[in-house]
């Protein structure tokens, strides 16, 4: 199986020789501010399957509430969830 394409780039921004302080993650959070949340991928302490785990060692967040990864020095988007397409407007 292969490995999910967001934890692939986690991966390589944790353990590469860039500054992972340097990357920002905004994830879907329910009360939050704009429901999102953003952090600096330096705060995750753990990677698993399909989650990560935060420095505090006990929020672990699923892969499927990340919105995207962004280079804050290039302002790059390197990863962005996949936006559903919606339905064309049925009316005549």
């Amino acid at each position: 199986m292969r490995e999910h394409p967001l934890r692939s780039i986690l991966s390589r921004v944790l353990r590469g020789p860039g500054d992972s302080a340097e990357v920002e993650l905004t994830y879907l959070h329910r009360g939050a501010p704009e429901d999102q949340v953003r952090i600096r991928v330096s705060t995750i302490s753990h990677l698993g399957k399909g989650w990560f785990m935060l420095g505090d060692g006990e929020t672990q967040i699923p892969f499927h509430r990340v919105l995207y990864v962004k280079d804050l020095r290039s302002e790059t988007i390197l990863w962005e969830k996949r936006k559903p397409l919606l339905a064309s407007d049925p009316s005549p």
